[in-house]
């Protein structure tokens, strides 16, 4: 059975590849979208034939021994072993169990190269290897062009690949540049065979194995195993064996590889999409153009202009009543008297934009854009370019319509009422205690006697609380103003922010984080 999960990694793959192919042309090379639609077209056929059967590959150079290894496995002599080369332009199966046929025909197997292993001489003998397809490739280094094309396209199809190799040539460069190292997804699908170890002294063995494990550690290849083997003597064919024995009996290799071919094209497309922005939401220079914003709207200006509107006209409601009536002529800074459209009056007092301030305002929007893009390829970023461009003339007139959306609160708070309320009641008992004070004086200098004690003191005590109750109220009515005032230039401060961060993100960022959120899609679908 495939291990847990596999198929869902399949899945996983082969839709964030299809989805990948649905970009418009030039997003994608050429040669990356003909690889994408082969291995989809591979995973699809090779699923749909089930896992019963291993395919297991032996591939090689020209003169390795891969054929006579590959009889020796197999316990037949099957494969051509040419004194000249080549042989032939055509795998060669065995095939060990019944059926398999539509997997050798998917794989263009010829008929005449086909052969089932078991016969009624070998009894269980060779029950373990049930459901395996054994393939000899023509060498990868033929002399002749189709055989060549022919060992390469088998080793796109194959299950598990067993590259045999020689003590001469197994660090030949084309061997390594051309297919291992382009293999590093594969690793766990691959078995590295030095063959003709007959040939080598014992220390030479270790030395050449040790030497090639290193190579193969170079081509990203940690998990590939590395045996030692003699087609000649049959030392190795025991444990290459056993691997085929593991394999079969696992059920997994064909998805195990279907995984790995995929996670490969997933990770071609990812390098050519280049790195997505972490959020496309929240770009990182996004602050510096609401900070551009929200200078050319004159957000710290209204701020302040609400400020002192707050406290101008909080002072006038909860002030002490002489003080408030000393400024009773003094100009309305907003030219008008309180009662008319405080709100449009406020917007009224605010500068117009001035072109140095649009001006900044395109610079810092043109910054964001081409920062947040910087790290996409050229497709991409002309893409984000086109995006930006078809909404650029539109950001002055959001941004003035933000502004304008923004509700200015102009309603005194209840507190004014309770505040004047108090100021009266102590300024009326202010004035009751100093007329009784200045009574009760006159009484004392013209020898007024036979009126009471409660009399003399009515008019001091009332004073005393007037003047006392006066000075608290006047007290906690400045510290309810200064609060108010500083709460109402926060509150028009943090909506006109959230207005004008709507705007950019609405209006000119729009079309643009679609573009970007686009791609961050493709590029995380592919993980």
């Amino acid at each position: 059975m495939s291990e847990p999960g596999i198929k869902e990694q399949i899945a996983h793959y082969a839709q964030g590849i299809r989805q990948a192919l649905t970009l418009p042309a030039g997003h994608l090379s050429p040669e990356t979208v003909a690889e994408a639609r082969s291995v989809l077209k591979k995973s699809s056929a090779r699923m749909g034939m089930g896992e019963d059967y291993t395919v297991v590959a032996f591939a090689g150079s020209t003169g390795s021994g891969k054929s006579s290894l590959f009889n020796a496995v197999s316990g037949l002599e099957l494969a051509r072993v040419g004194v000249r080369r080549p042989t032939t332009s055509k795998p060669t199966a065995c095939v060990w169990g019944d059926g398999a046929q539509d997997l050798l025909d998917w794989l263009e197997v010829p008929q005449e190269n086909r052969t089932w292993r078991e016969s009624a001489l070998d009894g269980d003998d060779e029950r373990a290897l049930h459901g395996l397809v054994l393939l000899d490739l023509p060498d990868h280094d033929s002399t002749a062009v189709e055989h060549r094309e022919e060992s390469d396209r088998m080793v796109g199809l194959v299950d598990v690949l067993v590259w045999v190799v020689d003590p001469q040539k197994y660090a030949d460069f084309a061997l390594h540049s051309r297919y291992l190292s382009q293999m590093s997804e594969q690793d766990s699908s691959m078995v590295v065979v030095l063959n003709q170890v007959d040939r080598l002294a014992p220390e030479d063995r270790e030395i050449a194995a040790t030497h090639l494990r290193s190579l193969l550690t170079n081509d990203g290849l940690d998990q590939t195993d590395v045996l030692l083997a003699s087609a000649k003597s049959r030392e190795g064919v025991k444990e290459i064996r056993e691997r085929l024995v593991r394999r079969v009996s696992e059920r997994a290799a064909a998805s195990q590889r279907l995984v790995a071919d995929l996670r490969t094209v997933a990770r071609r497309i990812q390098s050519e999409l280049g790195e997505p922005v972490a959020d496309p939401q929240a770009l990182p220079g996004a602050a510096r153009l609401v900070s551009a914003m929200t200078d050319a709207a004159g957000v710290d200006a209204l701020g302040q202009t609400v400020h002192d509107d707050y406290t101008r006209r909080s002072y006038q409601a909860t002030g002490y009543p002489p003080l408030v009536w000393m400024q009773r002529g003094k100009a309305d800074p907003l030219g008008s008297r309180h009662g008319a459209n405080r709100a449009a009056l406020i917007r009224a007092s605010v500068p117009a934009t001035t072109p140095t301030q649009s001006a900044q305002v395109g610079l810092a929007a043109h910054e964001v854009v081409a920062e947040a893009a910087a790290s996409l390829p050229s497709s991409w970023r002309s893409a984000v370019s086109e995006a930006e461009r078809s909404t650029a003339s539109e950001l002055t007139d959001s941004l003035d319509q933000a502004v304008t959306g923004v509700q200015i609160t102009t309603t005194p708070p209840g507190w004014w009422a309770t505040a004047r309320f108090f100021q009266w009641l102590f300024f009326i008992l202010t004035l009751v205690g100093l007329i009784g004070t200045v009574a009760a004086i006159v009484l004392a200098v013209a020898g007024t006697t036979g009126v009471s004690w409660p009399v003399w003191i009515a008019g001091p005590v009332a004073l005393l609380v007037g003047l006392i109750g006066s000075l608290v109220t006047s007290r906690s009515a400045k510290g309810g103003r200064d609060r108010g005032a500083d709460e109402a230039e926060a509150r028009v401060h943090r909506d006109l922010e959230q207005a004008v961060l709507a705007a950019a993100a609405g209006s000119y960022l729009a079309p643009v984080t679609e573009v970007l959120a686009e791609h961050k899609a493709v590029f995380d679908s592919l993980r």
